[in-house]
């Protein structure tokens, strides 16, 4: 008994390193690649990256010896695809228009108001504490959306193209959502991390290639070694940890780790000169760091309840 309770002490502190790591790595390849996609088409880099991504784990799946279960897996695997399309290629495309931290902000800070419209949907009860973290969230991502408009975000200036970005943005907010609860549900089933991450990207591979099967050989031969640097340390390794990290925590932990993601994306973007320092925008994700935070711990005060 004294084993087992040991070891599931170990996997739960490898889950909290995992999904603290994931959040770092994750916040500094957000601001690189918001710098590398000025000049390129925002889906060059998904459609290469995750390529990778999908290749290297599938060769560790193909060494492992847990067997699919395919009809349990079938519908999950099919609506995580469609998640990981709004959530990974709304993001690149948004980072080509917006400043890091405020689709990060977007993103991750959103997530709680598509949580309570999802209870909602289901008809379940809504507390009154969920409808004022939904409005102050709701707040502090008006008050982000009028900084870019008012060319107070660290991005001075602003075009058409930056509202195609807000709504990518929030589209991404929907689709980090439903990652999440498509890949519990694959855990759940017996999927491994590494089956999960080889299956989840066909949908991003596709459409990027629709969108730059033109450019894509040329490019990816001349940008070779940073692509496989930034896929490695920023998509492959984040991406196996906030795995890791959903095997082994409760929705609790990770969605508080994705709170911080905002912040950490802050502080690093201002190593970028492309980006100047902005008032709003800290004020905006400290704002949806807070609510955020209330969120996770009233979602597991309702848990305990139940």
């Amino acid at each position: 008994m004294k084993i087992v309770v040991e070891d599931k002490r170990k996997m739960y502190s490898i889950g909290v390193l995992s999904l603290l790591l994931s959040a770092i790595l994750t916040s500094v390849s957000q601001v690189y690649y918001g710098y590398r996609v000025q000049t390129v088409h925002p889906f060059l880099f998904t459609g290469i990256s995750f390529f990778i991504t999908t290749v290297f784990f599938q060769l560790i799946t193909s060494k492992q010896k847990v067997e699919p279960r395919w009809k349990e897996a079938r519908s999950s695997l099919f609506k995580l695809n469609i998640a990981s399309i709004l959530a990974f290629m709304g993001f690149y495309f948004a980072l080509k228009y917006i400043e890091p931290a405020i689709v990060s902000s977007l993103e991750m800070g959103l997530g709680p108001l598509f949580v309570l419209l999802l209870t909602i949907q289901q008809k379940k009860r809504v507390i009154n504490a969920q409808w004022g973290i939904a409005l102050g969230i709701f707040g502090a991502c008006i008050l982000l959306i009028v900084a870019i408009f008012s060319g107070q975000s660290a991005v001075r200036t602003w075009d058409q193209y930056s509202i195609i970005g807000v709504g990518a943005s929030i589209l991404c907010g929907l689709g980090a959502v439903l990652c999440t609860v498509y890949s519990k549900q694959l855990s759940e089933v017996g999927w491994t991390t590494s089956m999960i991450l080889s299956k989840r990207f066909y949908g991003i591979i596709l459409l990027s290639f629709i969108f730059t099967y033109d450019v894509m050989f040329t490019y990816s031969v001349e940008n070779i070694s940073w692509i496989l640097v930034m896929t490695v340390i920023g998509v492959l390794i984040p991406m196996y940890l906030l795995q890791k990290g959903i095997q082994y925590c409760e929705v609790f932990l990770v969605m508080m780790s994705l709170c911080f993601i905002p912040v950490f994306t802050f502080f690093f973007q201002l190593f970028n000169p492309r980006l100047q320092w902005s008032n709003i925008t800290l004020l905006g994700v400290v704002l949806l760091l807070f609510f955020g935070v209330v969120s996770v711990f009233v979602e597991q005060k309702k848990l305990q309840f139940h």
